[in-house]
């Protein structure tokens, strides 16, 4: 967009005075800003201006002829819309149609391209026919302001929350329902993956996880907080009289045709109830392994270790790694009519059509272990048991593996290397180990610099040793590093989305040697770089080197100490 303001000075008269004021509005503001300036400083129609934007740019202009809007696709938020100045016009298998007032800036195309995974493309439109069209789309939409909802909290007078009865009528009330209804249509549309409702002293909070990081998003009168709680565990099947005990659940929530499970979870704290909603969007997902964003190198290796016919395969990382997105990545890659394919999860968090799924209750005596056995008389070929957590269900794992099954499972450990010495404080023989294992995938997630406010950073002395980078060296110079800064963009964030970083820990017979010797995690992680392996901290440097991350962020995410 550098050159548009010459483009369109060139096309359209433009006095010395405006020009000036125009220019500055160009560098300070958004296009859509600009556009409106222009619009009121010069004589200009919005024809016109669709026109030459369309002109510059090579975008189409938006025209009813053939024009099908179809409801059963999915739409994006109202907020999206309105926020944006954008609108989805048409899918096919290939494209999403987007309708927008300007041009659509790269960091949302981008976005969208991966939300739907489709290529897109970008008609402009006029205030009218964008109008006309959102009224079209959204005239069943139910959106509510909580500012709105909660000016007046005269309707909790008429109740009282310490008496069941009167409770269960509370969480039913208008105010309520609208409440709560609105901070999960926020939340899917911020692309939240956990909500947290928190009762304080004196006020009621609502948080957000947007890219594994929490933030406040509201600070609500205290008076409403139980009837939010109660109105969640009502609709997540919990006892609603016991606030002295955690509990779990889950909801079924429907925003905008798609369906969502929300896993509930609440426990007592000093000043009441907290709850938190982990928020997952049922049906199957665009699971692939070529979009998880590991470097070509990793993406290699784990392919390497996948198309093993019998075995067991970890993968390894904290909550909110990434761990179940790659792992159901590999099993849709692997999934077939000629296999059987068990899972055993807690919960199903993605529903593929070729897997057998079961999800844990241990309320009925159905956990892991017993699971665990039962489908061993199913004839299974791959077995996915969700995670290893316990000495028994380690045991029964290996066993499979050994006997031609192929298994993979999650663990919790720092790095690849790590998980050796996991199985062995869980007492499986290392001579099983080195036998069944054939591959440990270690992930985490680092947090994507926003494109639009990051600044370029010079190295401290620390930093570059850090890097391991001498920034004398000719070769290290063509380098660039960037800080976080913070615009409207990432919500003053610095940061806008995450990427994926790994380390994939092939088992060769070095290792399996090392294995059986019961060496510690460091000599393995040794030979296994020797052989190969990139580590985490390398991957996180990569990122950075490529301006893709920030410092900061891989020394928040990776322990580069080790």
């Amino acid at each position: 967009m550098d050159n548009f303001f010459q483009f369109i000075t060139k096309k359209v008269k433009i006095g010395n005075k405006e020009k000036l004021e125009l220019e500055k509005c160009y560098q300070e503001y958004s296009l859509g800003k600009f556009s409106n300036m222009l619009k009121k400083t010069i004589s200009i129609t919005e024809q016109e201006l669709l026109e030459i934007m369309a002109d510059y740019f090579c975008l189409d202009l938006f025209t009813k002829e053939n024009l099908k809007l179809e409801s059963n696709f999915e739409q994006l938020s109202l907020e999206e819309v309105e926020k944006n100045k954008l609108i989805i016009l048409k899918k096919t298998d290939q494209f999403l149609t987007l309708g927008s007032l300007y041009p659509i800036e790269p960091l949302i195309i981008e976005k969208y391209r991966y939300k739907f995974n489709r290529e897109i493309k970008n008609v402009l439109m006029s205030q009218k026919d964008f109008k006309q069209i959102k009224a079209i789309v959204y005239h069943n939409y139910f959106n509510v302001d909580s500012k709105d909802i909660l000016k007046d909290y005269s309707f909790l007078d008429k109740y009282n929350q310490r008496d069941l009865n009167s409770l269960k009528k509370l969480v039913k009330d208008a105010p309520v329902v609208k409440l709560l209804d609105k901070i999960l249509q926020e939340a899917i549309s911020l692309t939240v993956s956990d909500i947290h409702l928190e009762k304080k002293a004196d006020y009621f909070k609502v948080r957000y996880r947007i890219d594994g990081i929490l933030k406040t998003y509201y600070k609500l009168p205290i008076v409403i907080a139980d009837a939010v709680i109660s109105r969640v565990k009502i609709m997540s099947g919990l006892d609603i009289t016991n606030r002295h005990l955690p509990q779990d659940g889950k909801l079924d929530f429907e925003f905008q045709t798609v369906n969502y499970d929300i896993r509930t979870s609440t426990i007592p704290t000093i000043y009441g109830e907290k709850a938190v909603l982990r928020l997952l969007k049922r049906g199957q997902q665009m699971l692939d392994l070529n979009k998880l964003k590991f470097s070509s190198h990793n993406l290699q290796r784990l392919k390497k270790i996948i198309n093993h016919n019998s075995g067991i395969i970890l993968l390894s990382g904290p909550t909110g790694s990434g761990k179940t997105t790659t792992l159901f990545s590999i099993l849709n890659k692997l999934a077939s009519q000629t296999n059987n394919i068990i899972t055993i999860e807690n919960p199903v968090e993605y529903k593929l059509d070729l897997l057998n799924q079961i999800e844990v209750n241990p309320a009925q005596g159905l956990n892991f272990v017993t699971a665990l056995r039962s489908i061993l008389r199913q004839d299974p070929d791959i077995i996915m048991i969700g995670e290893i957590r316990d000495k028994e269900t380690a045991k029964i794992a290996v066993r499979a593996a050994v006997t031609g099954h192929l298994v993979f499972s999650t663990i919790h450990t720092n790095d690849s290397a790590s998980a050796v010495a996991r199985l062995l404080e869980m007492e499986i023989p290392a001579y099983l180990i080195s036998s069944s294992l054939k591959g440990v995938v270690a992930q985490r997630l680092l947090r994507r610099l926003c494109p639009y406010c990051k600044k370029e950073l010079r190295l401290s002395l620390e930093d570059q040793e850090l890097l391991k980078i001498d920034q004398s060296n000719q070769k290290s110079n063509k380098y660039k590093f960037y800080q976080a800064v913070g615009c409207q963009k990432c919500a003053q964030t610095g940061y806008h989305g995450r990427v994926a970083i790994g380390e994939v820990l092939l088992v060769s017979d070095k290792i399996k040697e090392l294995i059986n010797q019961k060496s510690d995690s460091n000599q393995i992680k040794q030979a296994a770089l020797k052989q190969g392996m990139q580590s985490l901290y390398r991957a996180a440097i990569n990122k950075v080197k490529i301006g893709e991350s920030s410092i900061a962020e891989l020394k928040r995410i990776v322990d580069y100490s080790s």
